[in-house]
Formats: C-alpha cells, structure tokens, sequence
C-alpha cells in the first residue's frame, strides 16, 4: 500500500513538471503532506530539495532502516530532471501508528469475543439454572409434601393414646400413611431406577386392582365413584415399574378429581385407558405435564414427578401414551402396549 502510494504520488509530481516545461513555466514542487522531493540531473547532481544518502539511482521503490523511497525516471529530462526521489519524512510514526491501529482492532475483536461469548455462556447455561431453580422448588415442595401427612400422623396417634379408637381417625392415620408410602416409593424409584429390571410376564390387572385397593380411602375421602372393567393382559416387565406405572396414573385421577367426581378405568391386552372428571388440563400445559417437578397447579396434586416417572416406564417399555383433557371436563390418558 506504502509502495503504491508513492508511485501515485511521485507520477503526479512528474506530470506537474512535464506540464510546467510544456507550458514554458518556471519549475515548481512542493513536497507533498508527510514527504519530501528530491530532483537529480542525468548526472546523479541535485536539481531540487535536500539531498538524500545512498539512493539507488533505479526506478522502483526501496528502504532502510528510517526511510522509505520511491525512485521515478517519468521527467524525462524535462527542465533537465531525470530522477525524482519521493522520500517518506515519518516512516517511525507511521509504523508507530500502523501498530496503534492493529493494538485498537485486537482489543475490539476480543472485547467483541468476551461479549459474544459472556451471552453465549448466559444461553448455554440456562437450561441448568432452570434445572437448579426446579431442584430448589423440588425440596421445598417435597418436604412441605412429606411434613402433612406425617403432622397429620402424629396428631392422630396422640388422639388414639387419650380416647377410644374412632375409625375416622384410623383411616386418616391409614391415608396418611399410604401418601408418605408412596411419596417415598416414587422417590426410590427414581433413585433406584436402573436397578429395577427383573423382567417376568405380569398380568397387569392384579396390578391395577392391588394399586386400586391402596387408593380406595382416598377415592372415598372425595365421594368418587369408580367404575372399572379389567380384563386379563399380560405384559413383559419388572413388577415395581409396573406398580409405578399404574400407582401414579391411580392416585393422580384421584388427586385431580373434584369431589363427587367418577373415574373410569378399563384394561385389554391392547391398552389401559383412565378418566377422571376433574378440572381438565389446559391446552398449552399438556405439553408439560409429564416433565420432572412441573405441576399444573399450586393448590392440589403432588410435586411433580409422578408423571415423570409414567413417562420413564413407558418409553423403556416401548408403551404409547396419549392424553387427552378438556378444560373443566373429562380428563383421559390411554397406554397402548
């Protein structure tokens, strides 16, 4: 770029002077901005401007350690020049400069690379910041879940050493018990997952039966009718996943009914469907429902990881689920096998 400069400049300074003895006009440079000129006859002697060491008396362009040069032969002997010698004044400011200007574009690149990169690391770390905020929210909910029916427990104990046995207060203790049971069972299940794999040909309406015999107090506790129609289906999987699978399906259409309510169920050896009559599930949560922690709702329900867990078993088992909800009406989930 130096070089080319140069040639322009020092092209320019030899058509002014071609011009100036064209037109029969005295000979006239001004050095130009940051540079000085230098005119030589044929014979090497200085016509104009100071006169400068070790010139190469060639056209082209040269340097030294403080100056750059461009030698142009285009006079052509005109008002007697024969080489016109452009010399740089500033070569160390320039390069002092030119340094300036690659320091400010590597500092700019990298201030552009910590920018990107500070919200490339916000985006690529909030997912586990969710996952850290879903944790939080998960032990809180969870102990606040575990500490009611174990308060309620201990209340009723009390009770039971002062008066004579009431059958409402042992079916609070027997309801109260199952819910800690089953918080528990899920939360073991989760952390015992990949051992529970001791496969064997389960007819899965014994398992639904028994997991309906756990839920009955509760199902009564909300006047819920239920009406059932199970046929024999055997399927290929370990009995806790099983008892998982269906125990949460159970307990949340109970959990999610209104009082009063129904829930029907009915099993083939194709598939498993259950209803319940609760308040339905909005569109834009359905999608949701089965992620870990997520809940519908702040008032009802567990803390959200028995869907999870009927997510979990389904897709080891190869077993379709589809749910369908109608807000404020019938709420069904079917598993075809």
């Amino acid at each position: 770029m130096k070089k080319e400069k140069m040639q322009n400049i020092a092209l320019s300074l030899s058509s002014k002077i071609i011009s100036s003895y064209m037109r029969s006009e005295p000979l006239h440079i001004e050095n130009p901005e940051g540079y000085e000129v230098a005119l030589y006859d044929e014979h090497q002697i200085p016509i104009y401007g100071q006169e400068a060491e070790d010139i190469i008396f060639e056209q082209g362009f040269y340097k030294d350690k403080r100056f750059d040069y461009f030698v142009d032969l285009s006079p052509q002997m005109h008002h007697g020049v024969k080489y016109l010698v452009l010399k740089s004044k500033k070569k160390d400011q320039e390069a002092q400069k030119l340094l300036q200007s690659i320091l400010f574009t590597a500092m700019f690149s990298v201030l552009v690379v910590a920018v990107v990169g500070y919200f490339l690391s916000k985006m690529f770390l909030k997912p586990i910041q969710n996952e850290r905020v879903k944790l939080d929210k998960f032990i809180k909910d969870s102990t606040h879940e575990l500490n009611t029916p174990i308060t309620a427990i201990l209340m009723s104990i009390e009770r039971l050493k002062k008066e004579n046995i009431d059958e409402k207060i042992l079916k609070r203790v027997d309801i109260s018990a199952k819910r800690v049971q089953k918080i528990y069972s899920d939360l073991t299940y989760l952390l015992l997952e990949s051992e529970n794999q001791n496969l064997k040909q389960n007819n899965l309406r014994e398992i639904v039966e028994n997991e309906l015999t756990l839920y009955e107090d509760l199902a009564l506790k909300k006047s819920i009718s239920i009406y059932k129609e199970l046929d024999d289906a055997f399927f290929s999987m370990d009995e806790v996943s099983a008892q998982r699978l269906f125990g949460n399906l159970i307990s949340n259409a109970i959990k999610y009914n209104k009082h009063g309510g129904k829930m029907e169920l009915k099993l083939t050896a194709e598939e498993f469907s259950i209803s319940n009559s609760g308040a339905g599930i909005k569109k834009e949560q359905q999608n949701r429902i089965f992620e870990r922690f997520y809940r519908a709702n702040e008032y009802e329900g567990g803390f959200g990881i028995g869907l999870d867990i009927v997510k979990r078993v389904c897709k080891r088992y190869k077993i379709g689920i589809e749910v369908n909800s109608i807000e404020n009406g019938l709420t069904s989930v079917v598993l075809k096998f």
